[in-house]
């Protein structure tokens, strides 16, 4: 009887379960596109780059291949900036002035560690998303900028169609995934940066929005 009341049981649940919730693996992921113009390798100090992302409030998931109604989300948009020609790699937010528009609620912020980001909300109107800012380089160096999601997995924000129980997350799709001159880690002296991150190129630097350059005087 021990043994057959579990095992009961977990028929039962399964057969409650909704085919769609059966087979979600690592829960939704959730896609947003985001722009970076113009799009090239090497800046000069001084040039301005802008970071734009909009789109409806029927987002593409993943794993199931839908779209799903997200309404007031919070994606918890996070950039960083780090400047990769040094080991260790730094963090490039220093070496930048910011340009964000008063109607954006998105600023820096600086981490216990030191580190600093911009972080803030987007913004949620006539079911539009929008965020957008620029950033100028005011040092030379090798760069990459991620334009992420800090939304974490157990996030209980609720969508209509939600399967209960399966957490969610968000990746960011920057300029189509065309590339973003990932080949420029392999420049950086610090292995974390060269070696880490290019090994798993999807999780570690596409789906975080990342972007790199060069920056010249």
């Amino acid at each position: 009887m021990k043994f057959f009341l579990p095992v009961a049981f977990t028929i039962v649940f399964c057969g409650c379960l909704r085919k769609e919730c059966r087979d979600i693996p690592g829960g939704y992921e959730f896609e947003i596109p985001v722009t970076l113009t113009p799009a090239k390798d090497t800046f000069h100090v001084g040039d301005t780059i802008s970071i734009m992302s909009t789109f409806d409030d029927m987002v593409f998931e993943r794993r199931t291949q839908q779209e799903y109604l997200l309404e007031d989300w919070n994606f918890f948009p996070i950039t960083d900036i780090h400047k990769i020609d040094t080991s260790p790699y730094q963090n490039g937010m220093p070496f930048f002035d910011m340009i964000i528009s008063d109607t954006m609620d998105y600023e820096q912020f600086m981490f216990s560690d030191n580190w600093s980001s911009l972080t803030g909300t987007y913004s949620y109107d006539s079911k539009i998303y929008k965020l957008f800012y620029k950033v100028v380089p005011r040092n030379s160096g090798l760069y990459c900028i991620y334009q992420a999601s800090a939304q974490s997995v157990d996030d209980d924000q609720h969508f209509p169609g939600k399967c209960s129980g399966i957490s969610s997350r968000t990746a960011v799709v920057l300029n189509d995934n065309t590339d973003n001159n990932i080949e420029f880690l392999s420049e950086s002296p610090d292995t974390f940066i060269s070696e880490w991150i290019p090994s798993r190129p999807m999780d570690r630097f596409y789906n975080g929005g990342g972007y790199c350059f060069y920056v010249v005087e």
